[in-house]
């Protein structure tokens, strides 16, 4: 998977995610996610992250076979975009569902903090709440945990 491109689509879903949650008002509080943090420790995330690995070996070993088929240079290059076209569409929509994901979670953790403007981390330099730790717990299903390592 193209972490660039997870990344750039992150920051991107983060700032338009930020543009809707946000008031008028410059009152509100700002949090962070560390999309990196949330992509190494998630096991939901990673699970997303290896059905794309599956897909695109999926994808080779198809083409290996359609190669050994002795196909003429035309119908392989068709095969070949296809192949391309299907997992492109594959990728982005797993990438849409990561970030809907998260946009969810933190938006409801955002809710509960009163934050109005969630951000990607690297895009924030200082000054913000940190809420990765309590979205990686709500996505992976540990919401008690979080809220309880938040009370202490």
């Amino acid at each position: 998977m193209n972490k660039a491109s997870l990344k750039k689509l992150a920051c991107i879903g983060m700032i338009a995610f930020a543009a809707v949650i946000t008031g008028c008002g410059s009152e509100h509080k700002v949090a962070v996610v560390d999309y990196q943090k949330l992509e190494d420790q998630s096991p939901k995330i990673k699970a997303i992250q290896q059905e794309i690995t599956d897909k695109d070996k999926e994808i080779s070993n198809r083409l290996a076979e359609d190669s050994k088929k002795g196909l003429s240079d035309k119908e392989m290059q068709k095969k070949v975009q296809s192949a391309q076209q299907e997992r492109m569409i594959f990728i982005q929509s797993k990438q849409k569902q990561i970030e809907s994901m998260i946009q969810s979670q933190a938006g409801i953790i955002a809710k509960e903090k009163n934050i109005g403007i969630v951000m990607n981390k690297m895009s924030v330099p200082a000054g913000a709440v940190d809420i990765t730790d309590e979205v990686l717990a709500k996505i992976d299903g540990g919401a008690s945990k979080a809220a309880s390592s938040q009370s202490k």
